[in-house]
């Protein structure tokens, strides 16, 4: 299997799919609206050792995929990557560890989010450019906050993918939920995959998607998009509070999805605020004139 065939590869919950010779994927059964068909686990299959990418959430059935995985590859797991501590990333980390005891490596969560997973342990703490050599090829990290502050993803340049986390899912868009998640950020995280010959990107949501570098900018030109749209809301109706501004700029969108995109107006309007281009007194919302 290599990644180009691997894009027509269909989701199959708790059960390993080798995408390359190096990433088999292990997807956890928890579908739901802001998860897709499940989370992505990655194991990354090294020279003399392996490597499992984000555990997922801790559930038993998933814990039995992961280990039926290491068993087949037949090599130690040392290491646990984690992309980010959001609770359908990582929990998983425990049991996990507890099995093989392998060490925990990514950026510690934030204490003072509520959506965090605060009881995983990161043992090595990875910055952007740190470049992870255990595996005998080379894997880089890449610090991408945006979707959240202690965010990162992890790319492999010799067969030119990138696991995305929740930088980039495949088929939604990524929700940004402030103070914690900035747009501003986001959109120059998504920038830095840019130029780097990454074909693949091997997200934490979804199948994988060939022709990154198109779907990266695709992605961000989406998000200048509704940015255009929210400027453009603003300067054609009055001051409204941030419930009022959601049906006018996300009427391409089902209500049912207006309180998700509640978030993303925020994110929207906060990079706004800081671009000069609105203000906001009282919880009212309006252009800078």
């Amino acid at each position: 299997m290599v990644l180009a065939d691997a894009t027509t590869l269909p989701i199959i919950a708790d059960s390993h799919q080798r995408l390359s010779a190096r990433v088999w994927r292990i997807t956890a059964a928890n579908p739901s609206i802001m998860t897709g068909p499940g989370t992505n686990t990655y194991l990354l299959i090294g020279q003399s050792c392996v490597a499992m990418v984000d555990p997922g959430p801790a559930d038993d059935a998933h814990l039995t995929a992961m280990l039926a995985a290491i068993a087949e590859a037949g090599l130690a797991l040392t290491h646990i990557l984690l992309t980010h501590t959001h609770r359908d990333h990582s929990p998983g980390t425990q049991a996990l560890v507890a099995a093989t005891g392998a060490r925990v490596c990514g950026m510690p969560p934030l204490a003072e989010d509520p959506s965090q997973d605060r009881d995983t342990v990161i043992e090595e703490i990875w910055a952007d450019g740190y470049r992870f050599q255990e595996l005998g090829w080379p894997l880089e990290v890449i610090h991408t906050p945006g979707h959240v502050e202690n965010h990162l993803c992890f790319h492999c340049p010799d067969e030119q993918w990138v696991i995305t986390g929740d930088h980039i899912i495949q088929g939604s868009t990524v929700v940004i939920i402030p103070p914690h998640g900035r747009l501003g950020d986001y959109v120059r995280s998504l920038n830095k995959l840019l130029d780097r010959g990454i074909e693949y990107l091997l997200p934490g949501h979804g199948t994988v998607m060939a022709n990154a570098e198109a779907v990266v900018a695709g992605t961000v030109a989406h998000r200048l998009q509704r940015e255009n749209k929210v400027i453009a809301a603003l300067a054609k109706h009055p001051p409204a509070s941030l419930a009022d501004w959601v049906p006018i700029v996300y009427d391409d969108v089902s209500p049912h999805l207006h309180p998700i995109a509640r978030f993303s107006l925020w994110a929207h309007l906060l990079k706004l605020a800081e671009d000069g281009v609105v203000t906001e007194i009282d919880g009212i919302w309006q252009q800078v004139r």
